[in-house]
């Protein structure tokens, strides 16, 4: 989607785990825990986060982050 660089870049679960390296089940309890940004919304592959929140929160609280399609 070229030109529409006003839209959020989106993260759903796997991009998460993909991002932050760690098992589907961790990145479940770190979205449930307090601190974890708010999804975006939820969809019917689950919720759907800011992929630049999900980022900035990473960094704040030490976590490496795997960048996921950055040029």
């Amino acid at each position: 989607m070229r030109g529409m660089t006003n839209q959020p870049r989106l993260a759903a679960q796997a991009e998460v785990t993909q991002m932050l390296g760690l098992s589907r089940k961790r990145v479940s309890q770190l979205t449930n825990s307090d601190g974890f940004p708010e999804p975006l919304d939820t969809l019917t592959v689950g919720r759907i986060w800011s992929y630049e929140d999900v980022k900035d929160w990473a960094k704040r609280t030490g976590r490496t982050v795997h960048p996921i399609g950055e040029s």
